[in-house]
């Protein structure tokens, strides 16, 4: 991993962190779900499998200093979102001898973050941090599988327009 992977996932996870400083959970999920898919993608296409790994390690960590309920949750499921990302696009093969798949890449994003919202929601309510509400948990996966989607768009746009000569 070379030294420009580590400072662009870190300055990633940096901007996920500060992002989540701006709004208290969990008003934040509305908002910080397609920042971080974005940023996460990017560094998928930037630094390859490491780089979400790494960028929502940072942020996780970062996060979790701030949360006083639960900081391992916190940073768990932060880490897990990260290695559902660099899984996914590994798997999809989102960039194929060169070329940016952008519908594998939306495909991706959307599993991931499906993925990991129904795991962090399912843990929530067992663990009883927030009452069973199925129209609650339809509209935050709802909204969560459509920021996947635009995230993954845009974090293909922003690749092809700003950042493919990186």
């Amino acid at each position: 991993m070379k030294t420009r992977d580590i400072a662009l996932s870190s300055l990633f996870g940096l901007v996920i962190f500060s992002q989540k400083l701006l709004l208290p959970a969990p008003y934040d999920k509305f908002v910080s779900i397609f920042l971080q898919i974005t940023l996460l993608c990017l560094a998928f296409l930037a630094t390859g499998v490491t780089g979400p790994i790494l960028t929502s390690l940072i942020s996780g960590l970062l996060t979790a200093t701030i949360r006083g309920g639960l900081p391992l949750m916190t940073f768990t499921f932060a880490l897990l979102y990260g290695v559902l990302v660099s899984f996914f696009n590994f798997l999809f093969r989102v960039v194929e001898a060169g070329q940016l798949k952008r519908r594998r890449l939306m495909a991706s994003a959307l599993i991931s973050t499906l993925l990991a919202g129904v795991s962090s929601s399912s843990v929530t309510i067992a663990l009883g941090l927030m009452p069973y509400n199925l129209t609650l948990v339809s509209v935050l996966l709802f909204v969560g599988g459509l920021q996947g989607i635009i995230g993954g768009y845009l974090s293909g746009v922003f690749w092809m327009r700003y950042f493919h000569n990186f």
